[in-house]
């Protein structure tokens, strides 16, 4: 196999095989180091929700571009748009008659937040919350502002 001038089957050097060898090894994984590592990107999801019946002086603190907070930290999720109307509000006539009026006072307010999702088991989570349509407990809270809403719409991005 190898010859008295150190050469495999006489042909070629076993250093030299050794150096082809990891020259060949170190350009097969340049070229294949920019494939798919099956890593997914994360999604993200855009979600509606409508803080109702707020004082003016609170609506007034939170803004587009404002950053979630949760457990103390800043979330990657914020305030994409922001829209504040007078708070709607039933009464009832002196013949009984339900109305839908604006409130003098109060407003409403309605958000939609933008960031990255989680999912623990069938819940999607955002901002360390769960997210879904009609869910009337979520909390939105940033530096300046915080108040109970509800969600109105939940869209996933890919």
């Amino acid at each position: 196999m190898i010859d008295d001038k150190g050469r495999l089957f006489g042909v070629i050097n076993i250093i030299d095989l050794i150096v082809i060898v990891v020259i060949a090894i170190v350009a097969v994984g340049f070229f294949t180091r920019d494939k798919d590592t099956g890593v997914a990107e994360t999604p993200t999801a855009t979600i509606k929700v409508l803080c109702p019946y707020m004082r003016p002086e609170v609506a007034e603190q939170i803004h587009e571009g404002d950053q979630m907070l949760a457990r103390g930290q800043l979330q990657p999720v914020y305030v994409k748009k922001l829209e504040v109307v007078n708070a709607r509000d039933s009464n009832t006539r002196a013949d009984g008659e339900l109305v839908l009026q604006e409130h003098p006072f109060r407003k409403d307010v309605y958000l939609t937040l933008e960031g990255p999702v989680s999912y623990t088991g069938a819940e999607i989570n955002l901002a360390g919350q769960q997210v879904r349509a009609g869910l009337d407990k979520y909390i939105v809270k940033t530096q300046r502002f915080e108040a109970e809403g509800e969600i109105l719409e939940v869209k996933i991005h890919k």
